[in-house]
C-alpha cells in the first residue's frame, strides 16, 4: 500500500513539531524588548552585534530542547553571511515591521523582506505579528493577513500568524483574544499565535482559564500555540498546561525562558524551562495534524 501523499506545506510544518506533533518553539525575533529584558536600565547600551552574539549563544545553548527557533531576519541573514552552524532544527523568520505603537497604524512586512526572500534563506515557515482593535475596522490588517497568506500559498510555506490585542488590565480579554481568533483565524494561516484568553490578575479561576481556551479551540479554524508574552516562567507553565489540556498546539516562547539572559552560569536554567515546557506540550498538547474546531 502506498503511503499518503504529504503537502510541502505540511511536511515543513511537521519540521517545526515534535515527532508527536506539537510545538515547542523558542523564540528570539525579539528587537528592542531584547535590549529592555537584557539590559533594563540602559537597554539603548546594547549595540546590535551584542545583541545578536547573545541570540546566538542562546541558540548554541537551547535550540537543541526546541523543536523549532524563530528569529529575526537580521540575525538569519547575518548566521548565513558568517557561515554559522545550520540549525538543529526548524527555522521560523518573523519577517513584520515591528516597529509600530498603534493598531491604527498599518500593519507591514519589514523594508525588503518577503515570503520568497525567507524562502530563499531556507526558513520552515514565516511568522506575521499584528495589533488590532476588537469591534473596530480590521480590514488594513485582514488585508495584510490576506497578501501574506497569498504569498506563502505560491511558495508553500507555513504561515505563524499572531493577532494581539492590548490586554495590559482588560477586564475582558476572554473577548479580545476570541474577536481576533474569529477575525483571523479562518483566513489561511497555518498556525495561531495568541496570547491567553483570560486577564489572569483579575480572572484567577482555573475552571474560568480552561473554558476560555477550549472556547479558543472550538472556534479557531487553526491549530493555535500560545505565547508567552514576557510571564513569569512559573506562571506561562501553569498557563500552557491549562491551554495544552485544552486543545492547544504548544508554544512559542521567549522571554519567559530567557529572561535574564547574560546572567553569568543560568544558561543550564533555561534550558530547564524549556525542557519542562516542552514535556508539557507534547504530554498535554494537541498535534497539529489532529485539530478540529467545532464551532462554524
Amino acid at each position: 500500500m502506498s503511503s499518503p501523499v504529504v503537502s510541502v506545506r505540511a511536511a515543513r510544518l511537521d519540521q517545526l513539531a515534535s515527532e508527536t506533533g506539537q510545538f515547542a518553539i523558542l523564540a528570539l525575533d525579539h528587537l528592542r524588548s531584547f535590549a529592555v529584558t537584557v539590559r533594563p536600565e540602559a537597554p539603548d547600551s546594547m549595540s546590535s552585534l551584542e545583541m545578536g552574539q547573545l541570540k546566538e549563544a542562546l541558540i548554541d545553548g537551547l535550540a537543541h530542547s526546541s523543536t523549532a527557533v524563530l528569529i529575526d531576519p537580521v540575525l538569519a541573514t547575518n548566521r548565513l553571511a558568517s557561515g554559522a552552524a545550520q540549525l538543529p532544527v526548524g527555522l521560523i523568520l518573523g519577517i513584520e515591521d515591528g516597529d509600530y505603537e498603534a493598531a491604527a497604524v498599518a500593519p507591514r512586512l519589514l523594508p525588503g523582506w518577503t515570503v520568497e526572500r525567507a524562502a530563499n534563506l531556507g526558513a520552515d515557515a514565516v511568522k506575521i505579528s499584528f495589533y488590532f482593535e476588537a469591534d473596530s475596522d480590521t480590514s488594513v490588517a485582514e488585508r495584510f493577513v490576506e497578501e501574506t497568506v497569498r504569498q506563502c500559498d505560491i511558495y508553500e510555506m507555513p504561515l505563524f500568524c499572531e493577532p494581539l490585542v492590548r490586554l495590559q488590565g482588560s477586564g475582558d480579554a476572554r473577548y479580545k483574544v476570541l474577536d481576533g481568533v474569529k477575525r483571523f483565524g479562518s483566513m489561511g494561516a497555518d498556525v495561531l499565535k495568541i496570547q491567553f484568553p483570560c486577564d489572569t490578575d483579575s480572572q484567577t479561576s482555573r475552571d474560568e482559564w480552561v473554558d476560555a481556551c477550549e472556547a479558543v479551540s472550538a472556534l479557531s479554524q487553526s491549530p493555535w500555540a500560545l505565547l508567552s508574552e514576557g510571564r513569569d516562567y512559573q506562571q506561562f507553565r501553569e498557563l500552557l498546561a491549562v491551554a495544552c489540556a485544552a486543545g492547544a498546539s504548544g508554544f512559542l516562547g521567549g522571554r519567559a525562558i530567557w529572561g535574564g539572559a547574560g546572567t553569568d552560569g543560568a544558561m543550564s536554567t533555561y534550558a530547564q524551562r524549556l525542557l519542562e515546557l516542552r514535556t508539557i506540550a507534547v504530554s498535554e498538547g494537541t498535534p497539529w495534524q489532529n485539530h478540529r474546531p467545532t464551532t462554524n
